[in-house]
């Protein structure tokens, strides 16, 4: 068997230190080499400083993100070795693929192991408070920390490295299963060449069951990219179905069923078997494995099902942060509704849908009468706190599976309304407009009524061929205008 040396950044030693790697896999070593960030790139001396003197291996995994320049071609001759440079060192611990979807939303991405060294390296790149806040300010929207759950401290720490930069900061846990996911993928590839090598088959037991699990772990590989639950439950599914040819695969969610380790044998019989699917927040579901096509094998399947089943279960709540991320995305932050940015995506598929089937679309401008007046009289948490009282009832009205209600701007809302005329949306329009001043919001700086008024624009078309989408809004909100310049606390309506 090779010796395999594992060597990876400072900030990721208490990681791989929880992971125990050397326990759990023959002539396997760990090491690090000091943390730069890539400021600059790491030099193969700087590298080699820290590798155990009293170390035999010819094997080295080298994992890096961008940090490093690689090996000499010299070094290269004296053991195999194998780079993994990824393209963020976070990769180790997250998926690329959702890594890549915060960082589109302007999160910049932390470890725990970085926060402990956050001090050092701002002054490394050169920084001061005055111009790290400038920095972090011009390109940043949060600090996201991506909690594996081996620092006590990490929030303690993340809170003051945000403060410092000036801004917001939130956490999403992600465990230790994709990195030990990486790791098991390396140590077994190399494992698996190696018996290549040696043997030309893979005759016995323990190579067929190493075989089997590198098989499974390139599909979990795949299950890292899914999006909704859904997709990783199917796929979960059709996994083990590949891996044991049972009959029939099944997962019970958390909510449906208790399932434990010790009860997991209960009721089953010689051709059956049960997983538990955990994550960080605790138990998910049980993978229910029935009708074996080679019971014999029973054993040899359930070992490699538990040694693999939590990173589907990594896969599940990867999904859910994933969805969980989309959904702030698409919210307004204050009245919990959604923001102009899901509207105009909503809308633009709505508008498409309408023109295939010529079916009319209806659009609702509203804005809430002397709302300015509002704040300077009753103060801007009053405000808020007004637009989360009128925001439901636009909700409320959005009954149809195409409907949307979205908070447009300030005190302005709009409704979309699929397959409504004008007279249907008019109706609507007034419903909306009464509940709103039946809420009987006091606003004494008001010129219409003592208490909240809105006034509402309506603008309806059947989406065709010579009209365009941008044209039924910008109608919306000449009636909008329209209604304000009539006495406001009405609604005012055209047919595109």
């Amino acid at each position: 068997m090779s010796n395999q040396l594992i060597i990876c950044c400072e900030c990721y030693r208490q990681e791989l230190t929880a992971l125990d790697l050397p326990a759990r896999y023959e002539d396997v070593q760990v090491a690090c080499f000091p943390t730069s960030c890539g400021m600059p790139p790491l030099e193969w001396g700087e590298i080699k400083k820290n590798l155990p003197d009293d170390s035999r291996y010819d094997q080295l995994h080298i994992l890096s993100g961008g940090c490093i320049k690689g090996l000499p071609e010299e070094n290269q001759k004296l053991f195999k070795h194998s780079n993994c440079q990824l393209n963020q060192c976070f990769h180790l611990i997250v998926s690329p693929e959702l890594a890549t979807y915060y960082m589109q939303k302007g999160c910049y991405l932390v470890t725990p192991g970085w926060l402990q060294q956050w001090r050092d390296i701002i002054e490394r790149w050169g920084f001061d408070q005055h111009t790290a806040r400038i920095f972090f300010n011009d390109s940043v929207r949060s600090v996201l920390l991506l909690d594996t759950g081996t620092d006590e401290n990490a929030q303690t720490n993340l809170e003051e490295f945000a403060s410092y930069v000036n801004r917001p900061s939130e956490a999403i846990t992600v465990g230790l299963d994709h990195l030990d996911l990486l790791l098991a993928k390396t140590i077994l590839k190399c494992c698996l060449e190696e018996n290549g090598e040696n043997t030309k088959t893979l005759a016995d037991d323990k190579n067929k069951e190493l075989a089997d699990f590198f098989i499974a772990l390139d599909l979990l590989s795949s299950l890292a990219r899914l999006r909704t639950e859904e997709e990783v439950i199917e796929s979960t599914k059709e996994m083990f179905t590949m891996l044991f040819a049972p009959q029939e695969v099944s997962f019970i969610s958390a909510e449906e069923c208790v399932a434990s380790q010790e009860q997991e044998d209960n009721g089953q019989s010689s051709d059956s078997f049960s997983v538990p699917v955990t994550g960080s927040s605790g138990l998910l579901g049980t993978i229910e494995i029935r009708k074996l096509k080679l019971p014999r094998h029973r054993e040899q399947y359930k070992s490699l099902a538990a040694r693999i089943v939590n990173v589907c279960g990594l896969a599940l709540e990867n999904a859910r942060h994933y969805q969980q991320i989309k959904d702030l995305s698409e919210k307004d932050g204050l009245t919990g509704i959604a923001n102009r940015r899901a509207l105009e995506d909503h809308f633009e598929n709505e508008w498409k849908r309408m023109k295939r089937a010529e079916n009319p679309l209806t659009v609702l401008m509203c804005d809430i009468d002397y709302f300015k007046n509002y704040n300077d009289y009753y103060g801007h948490q009053a405000g808020d706190d007004c637009l989360k009282r009128v925001a439901p009832i636009f909700l409320e009205n959005c009954r149809r599976p195409g409907d949307i209600a979205a908070r447009y701007g300030g005190e302005e809302f709009t409704l979309v309304l699929p397959e409504t005329d004008l007279q249907g949306g008019r109706r609507l329009a007034e419903k909306i407009r009464s509940a709103i001043e039946a809420l009987a919001i006091e606003h004494m700086n008001s010129a219409v009524s003592d208490y909240v008024t809105v006034s509402i624009g309506l603008a309806s078309t059947v989406p065709s061929d010579g009209s365009k989408a941008d044209e039924l809004l910008a109608l919306a909100d000449r009636m909008l205008y329209a209604a304000k310049e009539a006495g406001r606390n009405r609604v005012v309506t055209a047919d595109l």
